[in-house]
Parts: C-alpha cells; structure tokens; sequence
C-alpha cells in the first residue's frame, strides 16, 4: 500500500469513527424527547452533578482532537501522522471503554441498547486505528 492510500485510509477511518460517534449522540438526543425525564439522570450520571459546561467542553476538545487527526493523518510528516493516530486512537479507545463500562463500576451491566451497539463499534474503530499505525512503517511500501 502506497503512503498516499495508507494516509487515505486513516481518514476515511476517522471519518467512519466520528460518524458512529455522531450517530450515537443524535440518538441519545431524540432518546430525550421520548422520555424527559432521563436528562436529569444523564446529567447526574455524566458530570455528577457538577458543570455541564465543563462536560461539553471537555466532550469538544476530545472531538476536536479526532479532527486534528484527520488533518495530521493527510498533510504531516509520516512519523507526526503515524504517532497521532495512535495515541489518538487508543485515546478514544479507552474513553470509550470507561462510558460503556461505567454501569459495571457501579454493579450493573451496560444497557444493550444503539448506543453501546454504537460504542462497541466505536472501540472497534479506534483500535484498528492505533493498530493501523502502530504497524505503519513510513517510507516502507507494504
């Protein structure tokens, strides 16, 4: 595979991660017009009661960190691109792994619902990003 098709494939990967992402997050949104008064326990079980706004912005920077990636995956230096993609992807890895396990942490298991159908795809997605690039080796065609 040339470098320009490996460079290729980390975005399109990125891109079919954020969709999920995106997916799974307008669901939880509609999942709140049909039952209003889980955004009370959302909001308690997401930030513990504390600020949301904080909440979201750390959801942002988190998501913009993705974007980053994208960028860095087609127009930076192979080694710049090969190490972004993997700390990012085990980055969101494991964040994902924490919002689908934290029911376990408190004796319940995850709901099977679209959205851990969701994060399960997710977590499949960013670790075959991190694998991706951990196995990239620029300069070399393979």
């Amino acid at each position: 595979m040339s470098q320009r098709d490996q460079r290729l494939t980390f975005v399109l990967l990125w891109i079919f991660t954020l969709f999920n992402y995106v997916y799974g997050d307008i669901g939880m949104i509609f999942s709140l017009f049909v039952y209003p008064d889980e955004l009370d326990r959302l909001q308690k079980g997401l930030t513990g009661g504390g600020n949301t706004d904080l909440y979201f912005l750390g959801g942002a920077i988190l998501m913009e960190t993705a974007f980053v990636t994208m960028l860095l995956s087609w127009l930076a230096s192979s080694p710049v691109a090969r190490w972004a993609n993997v700390i990012v992807g085990i980055l969101f890895t494991l964040v994902m792994g924490v919002i689908l396990l934290a029911p376990v942490a408190r004796g319940r298991m995850p709901p099977l619902n679209y959205y851990s159908f969701c994060a399960v795809v997710e977590i499949i997605a960013t670790v075959a990003i991190a694998w991706r690039a951990w196995n990239w080796r620029p300069g070399a065609s393979a």
